[in-house]
């Protein structure tokens, strides 16, 4: 993936060992700065070659608006807040002990939670 200002930044790689996102489950999560993609591929089945396709993970805010990258749903806040758009999403994300996939960037200062 390369991005137009050619940068690109790998964050937050965890394998998700929880059912609470049934879906993510023995998945290798990362996030890809400044983009606001996050990604996963198998953590545990990959085919013969070691190779798996690589999948976006979209989110879905309340509402039920169209499937969105963090960039975007960050971009829809802050210019709901009059702030300029952001460029950039500075992601970062972690896993708790509980199984919750936690989402946050400096652009907005939103720390969000991944459900199913």
């Amino acid at each position: 993936m390369l991005l137009p200002n050619n940068s690109s930044a790998a964050v937050g790689v965890v394998v998700y060992r929880s059912t609470r996102v049934p879906q993510l489950n023995g998945r290798l999560l990362f996030g890809d700065m400044p983009s606001g993609e996050l990604f996963h591929v198998s953590a545990d089945d990959l085919p013969k070659g070691g190779q798996d396709a690589i999948r976006r993970v979209l989110f879905v805010t309340a509402g039920g608006a169209a499937p969105r990258t963090i960039l975007q749903i960050i971009q829809e806040k802050t210019g709901a807040q009059g702030k300029a758009l952001a460029q950039r999403a500075d992601m970062r994300f972690d896993v708790n002990a509980a199984g919750q996939i936690f989402v946050l960037n400096k652009a907005d200062g939103t720390i969000r939670v991944v459900e199913r």
